[in-house]
């Protein structure tokens, strides 16, 4: 499985050498959705897709009733996903309330291993994208 990537053209304000640059970017896909990778691991097992889809409906919902208490949860081999706030600072520890937390956003650690796998895939590069 090879990583996709298209070069685009930048122009970065900040660091050293400001200016127009170029990068790489990868290539997305269409998302898959949780019916898909039901059918995927349905194929590759003795469960039914009914089954998994079951399992990964409530691994959905355990793992949503952690996070909002505010563990993490690692998937052993997948990675870890960790509960953040997203807060406004106030000038005096007295001027911190509820309002002042803005929104919760969930970080995605790969785990060391899955890590590897990513950095050590082959990179493929694609059509040159030139964005402005």
């Amino acid at each position: 499985m090879a990583i996709q990537y298209v070069k685009v053209k930048r122009m970065i304000h900040v660091g050293e050498n400001p200016g127009e640059k170029f990068l790489a970017r990868m290539v997305r896909e269409q998302a898959v959705d949780l019916n898909l990778i039901a059918e995927q691991v349905a194929g590759a097992s003795t469960m039914s897709k009914a089954d998994v889809m079951g399992v990964l409906q409530q691994l959905q919902v355990e793992m949503s009733y952690h996070l909002l208490r505010g563990a993490s949860v690692r998937l052993s081999i997948l990675g870890t996903f960790t509960p953040n706030l997203r807060v406004k600072a106030q000038d005096s520890v007295d001027n911190v309330k509820a309002d002042s937390i803005k929104g919760l956003h969930i970080a995605f650690r790969p785990s060391p291993w899955r890590l590897g796998l990513l950095l050590n895939s082959k990179v493929q590069s694609s059509i040159l994208l030139i964005l402005q």
